[in-house]
């Protein structure tokens, strides 16, 4: 699993998308009990879900990302259940309506039996007729992205200082894993660099068949797969994501 202790203050400063926001709105509002949202680090996704009135209960492995998380919610004045687990192997001693994986967080479990234990103890918190929203990469569009080159993704704004995140991709040939490596460089008004640190990733590249049979496998049938947020028809050559909505 991927050492997120290491950068968790700094997570919020450069993820910053909120492209799926909606969609998990839309799609969390049709349950009323709560929501379990997995991997949910330093909540992204929580936050607005919590304001649109959605009741969760936010899970992560990470103890400073929920360390965040928590320190936002008491900022805003909002209340979710946090607990620090591994969606490896859940033990919340209930059950949900509905759980979502966001932000293709599953393909940080890397091998097929990780993956496997995930989907079934997931599957164990689900209600009969209950669903899992997973998110996964497009393996044929995002490893084209995967081309061994150093590249700024952005610069950010710490007051009088400046964040600058570089990510660096590798991929073995015919290897569906993709080693990430994620530089952060702060620098004082002067230019001048005041500290730096790296964040090795790890995350696998899962095929479309592959994910539903290990879904089918783990007692799932595939509700719907959608190619982006907006529920397109997923489209294996053009579309970003593979957004599968598994029913037990």
């Amino acid at each position: 699993m991927i050492e997120w202790d290491r950068v968790a203050e700094l997570y919020d400063i450069y993820v910053q998308s909120d492209i799926d926001i909606s969609f998990f709105i839309r799609e969390t509002r049709k349950v009323s009990g709560q929501v379990l949202e997995l991997m949910a680090g330093t909540g992204r996704v929580s936050i607005p879900l919590l304001e649109a009135g959605v009741s969760l209960i936010c899970v992560d492995a990470s103890e400073q990302m929920l360390a965040v998380l928590q320190k936002k919610l008491a900022q805003k004045g909002l209340s979710a259940r946090i607990q620090q687990a591994d969606v490896r192997e859940l033990d919340l001693e209930e059950c949900f309506e509905l759980a979502i994986i966001p932000f293709n967080s599953f393909s940080e479990l890397l091998s097929k039996k990780d993956q496997r234990n995930t989907l079934r103890s997931i599957h164990n918190h689900l209600r009969e007729g209950g669903q899992l929203i997973c998110t996964l990469h497009n393996p044929n569009v995002r490893s084209k992205l995967v081309d061994g080159s150093l590249r700024l993704e952005g610069k950010y704004s710490l007051g009088k200082e400046q964040l600058l995140f570089w990510g660096l991709e590798k991929q073995q040939q015919n290897h569906c894993i993709v080693e990430r490596t994620q530089f952060y460089e702060i620098y004082d008004q002067h230019g001048f660099l005041q500290s730096k640190r790296l964040l090795n990733m790890h995350f696998c590249l899962i095929k479309k068949q592959e994910f539903e049979e290990m879904a089918q496998e783990s007692g799932y049938k595939i509700v719907a797969l959608y190619g982006d947020y907006s529920c397109a028809e997923f489209d294996s050559d053009t579309s970003l994501s593979m957004i599968f909505i598994l029913e037990k």
